[in-house]
This record gives C-alpha cells, sequence and structure tokens, in this order.
C-alpha cells in the first residue's frame, strides 16, 4: 500500500483534479461527487498532518471553517432526528476538501482553474439556450425548463457569480479591447441566460455584485451608487420587456405580495414568508443553541401544532417537509444565535484573507457578496451544487492566501539561517 502511495505525484494529481472539478461544477451531480471524493481521498493519503495543520493554523479563515463545522458536529448531542443530522452533517464535512485544495494548489494555476470553471459555463450555457430555443431537451426539460443539470434556483447562483466575474474583468484595465469585447458578449448572454431562468435567488445576487463591483473599481461615492443603479435598471427593464418568464415572475411576485397582505400565503413567496414566521417561533423557543443539526424539520411540525398562524392546510402541511429557504434562518434554527455568529465571524474572515493578486481578491470580495446574497432566500450550503462552488472557491482562494505566508518549514531554516548568522 505504502508503495503506491509513495508512486503517486500529488502535484500533477491535484492539478487535473482540480481543472476536472472546475470545468465539470457546472456540468455534472457525479463528476461533483468524485471530484470531492478524490480530494478528500487525496489530502487522507498525503499524510504529513502536523505540518499541514501548521500550515492551516495560520489562517483565521480555515480555523473558522474548522470552528463551524465542529459546532455542527457537536449539535448531534441535542438533536434527536440522527438520521436527518447526519445526513446534514455530511455537506459541512466536505467542506474538509477546502483544505486539500488550498494545501495543493499552486498559485500560478488558480487562474487557469478559474478559467476552467468559466469555460464549464460556457458549455452549460450553450446547453441552456438550446433548451431555451427547442433544439433539445436534457432530462426531459425544454423551453419550459431551461436548466440542464441542476435546479433552476441553484444554477442561477452559478449564472449571478459568473457575470459578476464577467463585469469586473469588464471594469478592470487588465484586458485588452478585444477580450473585453469576447467578455462582454459572453456577460450580456449570461444576464439573458439568468433571467430566462426562473431562479429569483441569482437576480439579487446579481443586484448586490452589480453593486460591489462599482464599489471596488470607483469607491463609495455617488458615482459607483448611479452606475451600479443604471447598469441594474437596463438589465430589469430589457428582462422585464422582452423574457416573458422574468415579465411573469416579476407579475406573479406582485400577486404574491397582494395574497400576504390579505394573510393567504398558498403561493411561492407566500410560503417562503410563512416558513420564516415558523422558523422565528423557533428560535424563539431556543435562541442560544438551537434545536440542533438535525431536528429543524420536526422543529418545524411541533411549533406548528402550537400556533399555525392561520395557515391553511396545505402551508401547514409543506413546512414540515422543507428547510427555511433562507441559509440564515436554517444555521440560527439548527445552531441558534452561536451558529449563525460562527458562519458569520467565518465570512469575516474569508473577507478578510491577505492575498496580494489584485484580481483574486476581488473575485474572493465578489465570491462572499454573492453567496451571502444568495442566502437570504436560499440555504446554499445544504445543496450540493452551490456547496460545491463555496468548497472550490473558498479552497482557491484560502489556497492563495496561503502562499503569501512562509510555510512552517521555511519559518524553521530561516531561524536556523538568522542563528547561524549571529
Amino acid at each position: 500500500m505504502l508503495t503506491v502511495i509513495n508512486k503517486i505525484n500529488f502535484q500533477k494529481t491535484y492539478h487535473y483534479l482540480l481543472l476536472l472539478f472546475a470545468f465539470t461544477l457546472p456540468l455534472s451531480r457525479a463528476l461533483n461527487s468524485i471530484s470531492i471524493a478524490l480530494l478528500l481521498l487525496l489530502l487522507l493519503l498525503q499524510g504529513n498532518y502536523k505540518v499541514q495543520f501548521a500550515r492551516l493554523k495560520e489562517s483565521p479563515f480555515a480555523m473558522s471553517i474548522l470552528a463551524f463545522i465542529s459546532y455542527t458536529i457537536l449539535s448531534l448531542l441535542w438533536t434527536q432526528n440522527l438520521k436527518t443530522g447526519l445526513n446534514g452533517q455530511l455537506l459541512y464535512l466536505y467542506w474538509l476538501a477546502i483544505f486539500a485544495i488550498a494545501l495543493n494548489v499552486k498559485k500560478e494555476d488558480i487562474h487557469l482553474i478559474i478559467k476552467a470553471f468559466i469555460l464549464g459555463m460556457v458549455v452549460s450555457e450553450i446547453l441552456s439556450y438550446g433548451m431555451f430555443f427547442g433544439i433539445w431537451e436534457i432530462n426531459g426539460h425544454g423551453k419550459e425548463y431551461p436548466s440542464p443539470f441542476m435546479m433552476h434556483i441553484d444554477y442561477s447562483i452559478f449564472l449571478a457569480f459568473t457575470a459578476i466575474v464577467l463585469l469586473n474583468r469588464l471594469l478592470s484595465n487588465r484586458y485588452t479591447k478585444k477580450e473585453k469585447a469576447a467578455i462582454l458578449f459572453f456577460f450580456l448572454t449570461i444576464c439573458g441566460n439568468l433571467f430566462i431562468n426562473e431562479g429569483r435567488t441569482g437576480q439579487v445576487a446579481l443586484a448586490f455584485g452589480i453593486f460591489a463591483v462599482a464599489f471596488i473599481h470607483f469607491k463609495l461615492t455617488l458615482k459607483s451608487f448611479f452606475l451600479s443603479v443604471l447598469l441594474l435598471a437596463t438589465i430589469l427593464l430589457v428582462s422585464f420587456n422582452f423574457i416573458d418568464k422574468f415579465h411573469t415572475r416579476v407579475l406573479d411576485a406582485k400577486t404574491d405580495i397582494i395574497k400576504i397582505d390579505e394573510g393567504k400565503f398558498t403561493d411561492s413567496l407566500g410560503q417562503r414568508v410563512a416558513m420564516y414566521i415558523v422558523a422565528a417561533d423557533i428560535v424563539e423557543e431556543n435562541p442560544f443553541i438551537g434545536v440542533g443539526v438535525g431536528d429543524y424539520k420536526d422543529a418545524a411540525a411541533a411549533a406548528l401544532e402550537k400556533n399555525t398562524h392561520g395557515f391553511s392546510k396545505s402551508v401547514v402541511d409543506f413546512i414540515p417537509k422543507n428547510h427555511f429557504h433562507s441559509q440564515y434562518l436554517n444555521v440560527l434554527v439548527q445552531g441558534g444565535i452561536i451558529g449563525l455568529a460562527l458562519l458569520l465571524w467565518l465570512f469575516y474572515q474569508f473577507a478578510k484573507l491577505p492575498i496580494e493578486d489584485p484580481e483574486l481578491k476581488e473575485l474572493s470580495i465578489l465570491a462572499i457578496v454573492v453567496l451571502l446574497a444568495g442566502f437570504l432566500p436560499e440555504p446554499l450550503l445544504l445543496k450540493q451544487f452551490t456547496n460545491n462552488l463555496f468548497i472550490l472557491f473558498a479552497g482557491l482562494f484560502l489556497g492563495a492566501s496561503l502562499q503569501e505566508k512562509p510555510t512552517p518549514s521555511n519559518k524553521q531554516s530561516r531561524q536556523k539561517r538568522s542563528s547561524t548568522l549571529n
């Protein structure tokens, strides 16, 4: 066994695996699972755990990830529904792949890996437009549901993030005019793809991302604010007038709001509001440590037994079968104020990562903005595709920051040279 492990070229294996993972991330659920499994296996086979952990200890972001994982594992102690708890915990344990990426990605490869992801999105977009125009069907879906390989909500986050990456490049001085022409074309088609799909989560994330890009390039000024409003208004108006699906969704949202005002919570938006109300009831009774990672559905059923808030039977039956349609609320219900504080601390440390490469630093901030905005209406970390999106880019940006610092072995060699000179 040791002979086989010693023959593995870990550097090359990680290089090609990360390119494959990035390219296939928007394209294949199965390859997503295989990539994560291989990353975790490689991390296990590498050994040298003390040195690797010493490197991770240098990063508050890495430690905040471990703290959040540890706390969710701890919450199994007060979880009654262990089956659901263990299933939910598995997605957080996948975060260990972040360390496999960060400890082994070469700094000069990070831009190439991001290009592989964007190329995967190009393929996905071509397939999506082919579905929309009735050229082909994928998994039995066509024009009515042009999301090739994932739920439309998850796909909308991928589209929003890609659009923001491209917008950041358009406003950068790092690309030539020819490159920017291609980037602009792709940006416009990505935005179109976002609005022909029904993922309002991605549309919300895009709006926040546009403001973030403007503030990065023009600082927090009236100019950046009005440019953001103008661009966002243009995208929305064009989409509303020329994309039937978006037009219909806007009108549906207006109808939903009217029904909510009348005390009816039967439609999509109304069901979300009803879930938020029930979540508030649960948090009021379990404010500090929550109900545990596995009991959120059982807790919802118990809360509704005490107070249905006048919801219809269909809504009362619907709520305990689903998550709370918000990452913040799900974590708050499962882990209480402590769990939510640890999640927010994690993203605070993410934002503080010391990355010298200006574009990678900008992209790290934009990834955070898109995810945090997407967390408002959807628990993205409880879903395979969007959880893996976080894993890939958290790993890449953590890897970039770790390489800004000397490794423990380098520190020791420097200290030895220093003592010798003295």
